[in-house]
């Protein structure tokens, strides 16, 4: 079978249009990924490795709520937080707020806390992060010891 010569530039229907589409995705789908693999955008800006200090809403609680060796979750204001006792008389407090995506650091056992997200772990006593992808240590929360009242924030 030949083509008469002219027939190329006549148009046809919608189907030859659908082809035309259709030949034509894989360059429209490829072309962001092209254009990012050849520099055409600004690299991110590496995570921050420092531990921070945040300020939450002040709430106070019995100290003897937090045993020694141990560290307890609590609400103060709208934040979370996460108060330890790491030796006899040492209170120190975090950000329940995980340091990856945000999600809720959770007390495992004792000392040992976990984002149920994606796993990071943290260590209660320093609030360092132990357990990828956690990019850096909790953010501290000033707490204080007085009378046997702990004052967070």
């Amino acid at each position: 079978m030949t083509e008469h010569p002219a027939a190329a530039s006549v148009p046809v229907g919608p189907c030859t249009q659908r082809r035309t589409v259709l030949a034509a995705l894989p360059g429209i789908i490829l072309l962001p990924g092209i254009a990012s693999a050849c520099g055409m955008t600004q690299p991110a800006e590496p995570a921050s490795t420092v531990q921070q200090t945040t300020e939450v809403q002040a709430s106070t609680m019995p100290a003897s709520d937090v045993p020694v060796g141990t560290a307890k979750q609590v609400k103060s204001g709208d934040s979370t937080v996460i108060v330890a006792q790491p030796t006899e008389g040492e209170f120190v407090a975090y950000s329940a707020r995980c340091t990856h995506q945000g999600g809720t650091v959770q007390v495992v056992r004792d000392l040992h806390l976990r984002c149920p997200l994606h796993g990071a772990e943290y260590d209660a006593t320093d609030g360092s992060n132990t357990l990828a992808p956690a990019p850096r240590p909790l953010d501290v929360v000033p707490v204080t010891e007085a009378n046997g009242q702990l004052t967070i924030g």
